[in-house]
């Protein structure tokens, strides 16, 4: 299941899914609805449904609610386009043909003017808009991609593009189809885990590997629908969305990285049909990465003076019953590996939060959880690092209280 999801994601906690999950299942049933605040990679949501749970989920980027839609959206993989066949077997060579097709080479069937080069002319060496000049005066070109997999990932789009624009493609499978590619490009990418730069001295391995685009996997599939997906909306306002859920489960970012600048590289292929204007887009792309920047979000979250005072402001918003917070002890505000700062400051605000009048503090829980880190910092390899989940039952204000459901359940830690 996790495959089929994005994997080199700052702070992805596929690691300690189960761990969190494990929490879960003493404070709700299955059936019930969780809320996914910060959805990022999906690895949390997807554990959380092949659980049982109905879950909701919001991010900032774009590229989440189109792995949610294309994932989330049906119990099992769905027909391509409402096609039906009479066996399973051939519901999957539907599925294989139309992601084969994807990097082809070009027939009649895709005019010329469709046949778009963006991810070539601007994320590739070769690329005749790749060149770049830094804020600091150095000089270069972009190099994300090697050139045949620009080409490929060009192609693919291409196609996406020109069918969802005609009508040709259900949401869900233009969604499936995406979030294949998007798969596929995140293990070529000729970068260090985020799409902020990209090594100026040496190429990743990983990016002379040809562009390969497989089947997703049928386990991701499985679950209760999820029915509240924000599509890139801003968590402290999408949680007035989501009705009454049994559990909050936060894990927003801790430090000064604005997820859609890291990870804009995803989010434009996610975007990618749905641009109107595809030359006026790509003429505003700015900086080393070459991101257009209006689709860049300044979270509050990535504030140290703001990050208490945003997170109070989302759990007073929320109609929830209990609250889990992940926090792990690397480089965040209040710290970096080479200090106890992280764990000890870090720590003691987000205790001092859910020991306030926000919670029932006799419900009051932290677990410590070991993990290895997804990437190396600085050039060192993956650490071990320490995330804790924060657990505790919200206090229910008058105006949350109102219109909540006869359901009993308060779980074994409020027991």
């Amino acid at each position: 299941m996790q495959n089929t999801l994005i994997q080199r994601y700052l702070g992805n906690k596929a690691p300690i899914t189960q761990d969190i999950v494990d929490i879960v299942q003493r404070l709700a049933r299955p059936g019930d609805l969780i809320f996914d605040a910060f959805s990022g990679s999906l690895a949390v949501s997807a554990a959380l449904r092949a659980a049982g749970f109905r879950v909701a989920c919001n991010d900032i980027n774009h590229f989440s609610w189109l792995f949610a839609r294309a994932f989330f959206s049906s119990e099992e993989l769905p027909w391509p386009n409402k096609v039906k066949a009479t066996s399973w077997r051939q519901k999957r060579a539907l599925w294989i043909e139309a992601i084969n097709e994807l990097m082809a080479p070009y027939t009649g069937a895709i005019p010329l003017s469709e046949r778009r080069t963006d991810i070539f002319d601007h994320y590739c060496e070769e690329g005749s808009k790749s060149a770049f000049i830094s804020s600091r005066g150095s000089s270069g070109r972009r190099r994300f991609f090697s050139s045949e997999n620009a080409v490929l990932i060009d192609r693919a789009l291409s196609r996406i593009r020109y069918k969802h624009r005609r009508g040709d493609l259900e949401e869900q499978t233009r969604c499936i189809l995406t979030a294949a590619l998007i798969k596929a490009v995140e293990k070529v990418s000729n970068t260090q885990g985020t799409y902020h730069d990209f090594p100026r001295e040496f190429v990743d391995s990983r990016a002379l590997k040809r562009l390969c685009i497989n089947m997703p996997s049928e386990e991701v599939f499985a679950g209760p629908i999820s029915e509240f997906v924000g599509r890139a909306e801003d968590t402290l306002e999408y949680v007035r969305k989501v009705p009454h859920h049994k559990v909050l489960y936060l894990d927003p970012p801790y430090n000064f990285r604005q997820y859609t600048s890291y990870y804009f590289m995803l989010n434009m292929l996610s975007l990618y049909a749905e641009i109107e204007d595809l030359n006026a887009f790509f003429a505003k792309v700015e900086f080393v990465r070459g991101q257009n920047m209006g689709d860049d979000f300044k979270s509050s979250f990535c504030s140290k003076s703001l990050f208490i005072d945003s997170l109070k402001a989302l759990i007073r918003k929320a109609d929830t019953d209990y609250v889990i917070l992940s926090y792990f002890d690397g480089k965040n505000h209040w710290g970096s590996f080479k200090s106890d700062a992280a764990e000890t400051v870090g720590r003691r605000l987000l205790e001092e939060l859910f020991l306030s009048e926000l919670f029932d503090s006799s419900t009051f829980e932290c677990t410590p959880v070991q993990r290895l880190n997804y990437q190396s910092y600085g050039g060192y390899t993956a650490k071990q690092v320490q995330e804790f989940l924060f657990v505790a039952k919200k206090r229910k204000t008058p105006e949350v209280s109102k219109g909540l459901g006869s359901d009993s359940w308060i779980g074994q830690v409020s027991a």
